[in-house]
């Protein structure tokens, strides 16, 4: 499997039972099944284990647009996640992988308490 983003080789990767992922060994971007995602999100340590890259690196190709799907090809859309809005997920709408770029899942699991703010205002449409 080649990365969307940079690519490079992505490999795989498990942490527990139910954790499977793909990373990239360039950029260290991470694809996995949108289940997959939320069992990061809710998983303790998953962050520090599967999400080794640089922030920095993922910040810089987080602007790459049309990325194919590694996994069927698909072009990705990019979405902003629900609880994190500064966050923009590529999500492929034919299989439903997603591709976060390096620092993204750390991120995703660090709910500030700016972030909650964020949301409340979105929602009340401020």
């Amino acid at each position: 499997m080649e990365c969307p983003k940079c690519k490079s080789a992505m490999l795989p990767l498990e942490y527990g039972t139910d954790i499977n992922v793909m990373r990239c060994t360039g950029c260290s971007g991470l694809y996995c099944e949108r289940q997959v995602l939320q069992l990061m999100r809710d998983e303790w340590l998953a962050d520090t284990v599967l999400d080794t890259g640089s922030a920095a690196l993922g910040n810089k190709y987080n602007d790459i647009r049309d990325i194919a799907c590694p996994g069927c090809g698909a072009v990705m859309e990019h979405s902003r996640d629900t609880e994190q809005a500064h966050i923009t997920l590529d999500i492929c709408p034919a299989c439903e992988g997603v591709f976060l770029d390096a620092g993204e899942l750390t991120d995703l699991k660090n709910v500030t308490l700016m972030d909650h703010v964020r949301r409340l205002l979105i929602k009340f449409g401020r």
